[in-house]
Order: C-alpha cells, then sequence, then structure tokens
C-alpha cells in the first residue's frame, strides 16, 4: 500500500496539509532525539535513517538502518519509555504524518490497519532474525549476514545512489552483530587479506547513468 497516495485519495485536498507533510534532511542531522517527543509519524521516501539509543555513558548504540517506505517514530503507547533517536545517514526526505491523525486511522480505517499489522510484524520478524543468528551463527558469518541483509544501493534525495553497506562504521557492525568493534575489524581485515577486496566498505556511487544501476 501507499499510505501516502491512499490518503489524499480519502481525505478532502484542504484538510491534507494538515495531516500530510514532506520533509528533507542533510547528512548528519537529527529527526529527532530524547527527550524530544515529535508529534508526528515519519515514512521514508527516499535516502537512509539510522534508529538508535544511548548507552548510560551518552554514547549512541544503533538498532537498525530505515530505507524505502519504512515508518518511524515515537506512537506514545511507551507511557514515557520511549528513548529512540533518528539521525539521518544520507540526504533524505521523508512523508511525515499527523500523529493524532495517524494513530486514528490505523485504527478505524481497515485497509490502513491490515498494512500496519504487516509491517508491525514484519518489523518484528527482522528483530527476531537478528536475535536469531546472534546466538546461533559464528562471528564471521553474522558479518557476512548482514553484508547480505544491508547490500543495497540506496537513492538519496539528491538522486544519487548509494551502496548501503559503505555507510556502516565498524562500531555500527559491531553493534548489529553482538560482537566487539575490535572483532569487527580483525574479521574485516582477514576477510580482504584472503579475498582480495573489502566489505563494507566499497566507494559511494555518484552517477545515475550507469545502466547497472537501474532499479
Amino acid at each position: 500500500m501507499d499510505l501516502k497516495k491512499y490518503i489524499l485519495e480519502e481525505v478532502k485536498p484542504q484538510h491534507s496539509s494538515a495531516v500530510l507533510g514532506q520533509r528533507r534532511f542533510q547528512k548528519g542531522e537529527y529527526i529527532y532525539m530524547p527527550p524530544t517527543k515529535p508529534n508526528e509519524v515519519f515514512q521514508m521516501v527516499s535516502g537512509v535513517v539510522k534508529i538508535g539509543s544511548y548507552t548510560i555513558d551518552g554514547d549512541e548504540v544503533c538498532y537498525d538502518f530505515l530505507f524505502r517506505q519504512e515508518v518511524f517514530g515515537n506512537l506514545s503507547y511507551l507511557n514515557g519509555q520511549f528513548f529512540e533517536f533518528a539521525k539521518a545517514v544520507t540526504d533524505c526526505e521523508l512523508t511525515t504524518y499527523d500523529l493524532s491523525f495517524y494513530k486514528k486511522i490505523i485504527v478505524h480505517d481497515h485497509l490502513v490497519s491490515e498494512w500496519f499489522n504487516r509491517m508491525v510484524v514484519s518489523r518484528w520478524c527482522k528483530v527476531e532474525t537478528k536475535l536469531f543468528k546472534i546466538c546461533t551463527l559464528s562471528p564471521m558469518d553474522r558479518i557476512l549476514s548482514l553484508f547480505q541483509e544491508m547490500d543495497q544501493k540506496i537513492e538519496d534525495s539528491n538522486g544519487k545512489f548509494i551502496h548501503l553497506p559503505s555507510l556502516m562504521t565498524d562500531l555500527e557492525i559491531s553493534q548489529l552483530t553482538g560482537l566487539t568493534r575490535q572483532t569487527v575489524a580483525k574479521l574485516l581485515k582477514s576477510y580482504q587479506r584472503v579475498h582480495g577486496m573489502p566489505l563494507f566498505k566499497t566507494k559511494k556511487i555518484k552517477s545515475l547513468n550507469n545502466q547497472s544501476l537501474q532499479k
């Protein structure tokens, strides 16, 4: 379902601007961070966003990288326990939905409700699969599995395609695989030595004219 298109078809044009918006963020810009509680829900249009939280020492911990129509934000269901940041990893464009309107439509419109349920179950499955891999795979297999999951070319808000793994630091890889940063660095160096090419640290793709990048 194209949620924005569906809402525009269902809501009177003169009212749509009150519940829908479009915003652009530059690379490195925070969309929100604690204790800010934005009164809107966000959906990816282009680019990549990192979500995460903080240690007691104030260090960032990465939960996930979001792209291609994924929805995120504070739905205000956690009684103040929501403590998440969202940060633009590339220049990106987002659709925004008024929080009250969004919460109402996912309950009262059966088509949107079904879409929302599928989205939530998909996100649960993604998290559970990640935990399963951390518990069962060897350290190198965890890194390879993460690379396979992230091995995609994502278009930013400027029309540039970027190889998603090239955006990830050793620290973020370690947080998403349950390994130490030192272990990740050691295994990536070993992989490059054996295979003669780096894993993750590929160059950004600058041109849309390369036919191999066509969607």
